[in-house]
């Protein structure tokens, strides 16, 4: 059953009235849990893409944390971010026109994705010398490893590794370097054009992460110019990571248009309901996001809808 002391948020959106935010859960986790659609990328509060304005009831002081003063004035917030504490009055953020200075939200609440170019970054010259100085990829692969548990402990870096591990990203990047530097036929992931389609990441952060990359070289003893040929790898990439809102993913030219919002799937295999942890067994139909792939199990999607005022 709901509790009763769980906040109610009373949303401006077509698609709902009211829902109940449990304890404990932010309000864009909430929005998700039962089907509403909003634009996010970092879950942590960096990109500022779910930004939503309050119209009603008090902000959590962390939901405002580096907004400019302009923001707070106009009740802006950040819903990845933002555990209600008694009741709010919500609803997308305002349209430029609405705006009266220079900080300008652009995106609506479903707001359109536009189409990038294709990325232009020539791949960087094979360093296969500087593979061996690294004991033949060894030490790579233990930087990697230092470098990594510094991301997923980062408050600003960590929101975008959701659904991941340490161990795993490693790995990508390790063979992503491996054939960068050697040539040799060993990494099958995506560009990093589209790696990172769906993130906003602002030159600030990619320069933040930069440096936690080159505190790490350090600390493994590269010299000066070992780091410099390393980051030599990365930094040409800026251009197709930095961007101030998610674009589509494209193959060989053609735009793949981005699966995104909800829609109703039938398990073939048993899982796990990303929202409250319980078992679901094969057969059963579910809510699922489709770009996240997360999952509401029925008795989830029965709450939302109850919650909402739709059930």
């Amino acid at each position: 059953m709901p509790n009763a002391n769980e906040p109610t948020v009373h949303v401006n959106h077509a698609q709902f009235g009211t829902i109940k935010v449990r304890t404990g859960e932010t309000l864009l986790d909430a929005c998700l849990r039962l089907g509403l659609n909003i634009p996010f990328s970092c879950r942590g509060g960096s990109c500022h893409t779910c930004m939503m304005r309050c119209t009603g009831g008090a902000i959590p002081a962390r939901a405002q944390r580096g907004l400019a003063p302009i923001q707070v004035q106009q009740g802006l917030f950040l819903p990845c971010v933002c555990r209600p504490e008694s009741d709010m009055r919500v609803g997308p953020k305002p349209s430029p026109a609405e705006q009266a200075s220079k900080h300008q939200i652009t995106d609506s609440m479903d707001g359109g994705c536009p189409v990038p170019a294709t990325s232009q970054v020539p791949a960087p010259a094979q360093d296969p010398t500087l593979w061996a100085e690294l004991d033949d990829g060894r030490r790579v692969r233990q930087i990697l490893d230092a470098f990594y548990r510094k991301v997923f402990a980062d408050e600003q870096l960590a929101p975008y590794f959701h659904n991941t591990t340490a161990d795993h990203v490693a790995g990508k990047q390790y063979a992503f370097l491996y054939e960068a530097m050697t040539g040799a036929d060993m990494y099958f992931g995506d560009n990093p054009l589209n790696a990172h389609h769906w993130m906003v990441i602002s030159d600030a952060l990619f320069d933040h992460r930069q440096r936690l990359m080159i505190e790490t070289l350090e600390e493994h003893g590269l010299s000066d110019d070992q780091i410099r040929r390393w980051t030599a790898f990365e930094e040409p990439y800026r251009p197709d990571i930095v961007k101030e809102q998610s674009t589509h993913r494209t193959t060989n030219g053609q735009v793949e248009l981005r699966a995104e919002g909800f829609a109703e799937e039938t398990l073939a295999v048993g899982s796990m309901c990303d929202h409250c942890g319980a078992e679901i067994e094969a057969g059963t139909t579910v809510l699922y996001h489709q770009r996240l792939g997360t999952i509401s199990c029925p008795a989830c999607s029965r709450r939302a809808a109850r919650d909402s005022g739709h059930g």
